[in-house]
């Protein structure tokens, strides 16, 4: 039998894509040896590994793909900051087990108080556990609708918050839409309903939303049916995070200026000690 060499096993492993032992083969094959792995162990060894990198690999590209706001997720933040919140209940859902249902989550509350941080936390966890995402700010998905208006249909269907299982909008209620921008947005929720799931925020009750959408309260009703059909409602109660952390900013630069008259105090106290001791040379103001 030929001698087989290490680049000639390589470039097999590139051919049929295993990127990772090909490139880290040398490696595993050491990792064999010293483990005095069998022949079965480190075929599962390779594979094993192999998987574990294409996992990663497909969540940095869907979490790219998404547009999430990157930095937001569960590990960093921070419930004991608003109690309202439901650490259980958020990790019920991060399971992800509403997207398998079509169910939809709607967070509502002012603003500050972590609606946008655990929509996009949800997103991510989503998109571990296999699903698409989409994340959208509500003003630009008004754009992209209107941008729809104009296109083919077949084009439409490719865009990806029609083929996303789970479709994030954000920041829903700071500008009112025109009568037309909520026919579009009503069109959009009527294609997704028990098809997708939807994560909404919003800064608006329920009653006032026809605020929201040009005063039209029959298509108010028609949108909200669709999303509570099958939902979770999480009311948020509490302080503003930004405002906690403006709080935060002021007292430390209130406390960086005392400390700093203090010094200033300090030194002056000593001059005067060395004044009253007559040692020259030393001049304090």
């Amino acid at each position: 039998m030929n001698e087989i060499t290490l680049d000639v096993v390589r470039k097999k492993l590139e051919k049929i894509g295993l990127k990772y032992s090909a490139d880290n083969l040398s490696f595993l094959l050491g990792e064999a040896v010293k483990e005095d792995m069998s022949l079965h162990n480190f075929l599962d060894m390779i594979l094993t590994e192999e998987l574990e990198r294409r996992e990663e690999e497909r969540i940095k590209m869907w979490l790219r793909l998404s547009s999430l706001p990157p930095g937001k997720t569960l590990e960093n933040f921070d419930f004991s900051f608003q109690p309202s919140i439901s650490k259980k209940r958020i990790e019920m859902l991060a399971t992800g087990e509403y997207v398998r249902r079509c169910e939809n989550i709607l967070f509502l509350g002012p603003p500050g108080v972590g609606k946008s941080h655990l929509g996009t936390a949800l997103g991510v966890r989503a998109v571990e556990c296999g699903f698409r995402v989409i994340y959208r700010r509500l003003d630009d998905l008004i754009r992209m609708l209107k941008e729809d208006a104009t296109k083919a249909r077949a084009q439409v269907r490719r865009r990806g918050y029609y083929r996303a299982r789970l479709l994030i909008i954000d920041d829903m209620g700071f500008d009112p839409l025109t009568l037309t921008e909520a026919n579009s947005f009503f069109h959009l929720i009527s294609r997704l309903y028990e098809n997708s799931s939807v994560i909404l925020t919003s800064n608006k009750a329920f009653r006032d939303w026809p605020g929201v959408f040009a005063g039209d309260e029959v298509m108010v009703t028609a949108i909200l049916d669709r999303l509570l059909h099958h939902s979770h409602v999480i009311n948020i109660q509490g302080r503003s995070w930004r405002l906690k952390e403006m709080e935060e900013a002021i007292q430390f630069s209130s406390q960086e200026k005392i400390k700093e008259v203090c010094e200033k105090k300090e030194v002056l106290s000593q001059g005067e000690i060395l004044r009253s001791e007559g040692i020259p040379g030393m001049h304090f103001r």
